[in-house]
């Protein structure tokens, strides 16, 4: 800790239960000695202090200096509680906000700023606002701009681009596209704020009015993530990508990378002749598109540390197309869970739009074979021709727990139960613990789950079926008299299935330690 505790403070710590009662002491002082936490070390008080901080609000060290005389004397020595300055109030509070900076001392400093104090006069607030903090902008750790108005927000980064600000370290800028009213400003290139900035750890844009197309080469950047609404809805998918690509080249140290593109139009199948790169330190990629878009960027990318690709995870699925890349380079090695996409149109609607991906068919079982580490596979919209195509789970992916078939035809009931039972009996195969089977409606009956199917599986293991989540939503939906949960229960397949991908969420770490051969690896 960079805080050292007062003299007197420690001469009280040292100091044993006998000084509460000198008969020198005020009665006051001797009362308030004997509660025990007033006996704890200076160190420890100062680690609780720093947890119960809340990055919300900056009241916190207002709060706990006027407890008692001891914690005041406790909170003035420890100038990192007074480093975080809230500026989000329509009328700041200018006093408070100056006793913060001068008790902060040479601490580092975590600025957030949001629309309130802009509501009105917002150039004159803005001047006074960079008054106050430009002088320490030396000590600037972290910046975050939230909703601040497109004009003050140029005008601020501007100011502190010109400014030496060494120990920065997090740029977080959102601005909600719903309540932008401003156009895009072609001639202010958002990138250029972050040149000179070789310190930044974590950067967080989402930003309307400011396109972000190039990125400077950060060197020791470990978060980046460009936001909903950053570039336009016309943006080709072949930039995006490409934009993927150098970002990745020029961010060696990156481990969570969260990019989102709305294309204007979806497009029906990309071709991209675009170099494989390798990135080593990535563990966390979420690209927010379309599920072509996503697949392309994946096709393209070889990442043996990745662990995520996303929080939600029927949502951020890839098609079959990834499986060849997968298959050959062993990219994915330390991929958790994954959703492969096929091309069974869910609706006749959809029917026309999704491309043929037969050929990539051949790649699957080969892929998930490499998938070594996964615990959760979820098969989605997979014509596996009866059988044929149905990957031998019973002797790969070891760490396997949960298997999902989604609207899925053409995969049998006894190949299923095979694998279930083979891997119970392979030694060094983890046995499934849930198992979900929500066939396509066109499914042929003869082939459907029947009740002494559901029977055997209950023996070894979890079984979900799409009969469980519809009756649950209908006895939800006549309890609270909600009839859209009534609707949903026969119209949303992926929600379903992403509520209990969340509950896996929840409570992965918990139910799926990592073995100690893991961790001795990542050592």
């Amino acid at each position: 800790m960079s805080s050292e505790a007062p003299k007197w403070a420690i001469s009280r710590e040292t100091a044993g239960p006998e000084a509460a009662s000198s008969p020198d002491q005020h009665p006051s002082d001797t009362s308030v000695m004997l509660v025990p936490i007033t006996r704890m070390p200076f160190d420890i008080l100062q680690i609780i202090f720093t947890l119960c901080q809340d990055k919300t609000i900056s009241t916190f060290p207002f709060t706990a200096s006027h407890v008692c005389r001891l914690w005041r004397e406790y909170v003035l020595a420890m100038p990192l509680l007074w480093g975080s300055l809230h500026i989000r109030e329509r009328v700041p509070r200018w006093e408070m906000l100056k006793v913060m900076l001068q008790r902060s001392d040479q601490a580092p400093l975590n600025i957030y700023i949001n629309e309130l104090p802009f509501m009105q006069s917002a150039v004159p607030r803005m001047r006074k606002i960079m008054r106050m903090i430009l002088p320490h902008v030396a000590r600037w750790r972290s910046l975050h701009l939230t909703d601040v108005p497109h004009k003050v927000r140029r005008i601020l980064l501007d100011q502190i681009r010109a400014k030496p600000a060494p120990n920065l370290e997090e740029i977080n800028v959102f601005q909600d596209s719903f309540l932008q009213t401003e156009n895009r400003s072609p001639n202010w290139r958002a990138q250029n704020l972050f040149v000179g900035f070789h310190n930044l750890t974590s950067v967080a844009w989402t930003s309307y009015t400011s396109s972000l197309r190039n990125l400077p080469t950060f060197r020791n950047l470990k978060n980046l993530t460009i936001g909903h609404g950053t570039f336009e809805d016309e943006f080709p998918p072949l930039l995006f990508i490409q934009l993927i690509h150098r970002t990745l080249s020029d961010s060696p140290s990156l481990e969570t990378f969260k990019i989102c593109h709305d294309p204007l139009i979806e497009p029906e199948a990309i071709n991209l002749q675009l170099p494989t790169i390798a990135h080593y330190s990535l563990q966390t990629l979420i690209i927010e598109s379309s599920l072509e878009v996503r697949s392309a960027a994946m096709r393209t990318l070889i990442l043996p540390k990745l662990r995520t690709l996303s929080h939600d995870y029927f949502d951020e699925m890839v098609n079959l197309s990834c499986c060849n890349i997968i298959a050959q380079d062993n990219s994915l090695r330390e991929l958790r869970v994954i959703t492969m996409s096929g091309d069974i149109p869910e609706t006749r609607i959809t029917a026309n739009h999704i491309p043929s991906l037969r050929a990539h068919m051949p790649f699957l079982g080969p892929a998930i074979r490499n998938l070594v580490n996964l615990r959760v596979l979820i098969l989605r919209l997979i014509d596996f021709e009866g059988g044929k195509w149905l990957p031998d789970l019973g002797i790969c992916c070891p760490h396997l727990r949960w298997l999902l078939f989604v609207g899925c035809i053409g995969c049998p009931i006894s190949s299923i139960r095979l694998l279930v039972e083979k891997r119970m009996h392979t030694e060094g195969i983890n046995p499934l613990e849930i198992l979900c089977i929500d066939q396509h409606g066109s499914e042929p009956w003869e082939s459907r789950l029947t009740r002494a199917d559901v029977g055997w599986f209950f023996k070894f293991l979890t079984l979900k079926t799409r009969d469980d989540w519809v009756a649950s939503l209908i006895r939800s939906a006549v309890s609270t008299f909600n009839f859209q949960a009534y609707a949903k229960g026969f119209t949303a397949r992926p929600s379903v299935i992403s509520e209990l991908l969340r509950d896996f969420a929840k409570n992965s770490k918990r139910r799926f330690p990592r073995s100690k051969a893991e961790k001795q690896r990542e050592l």
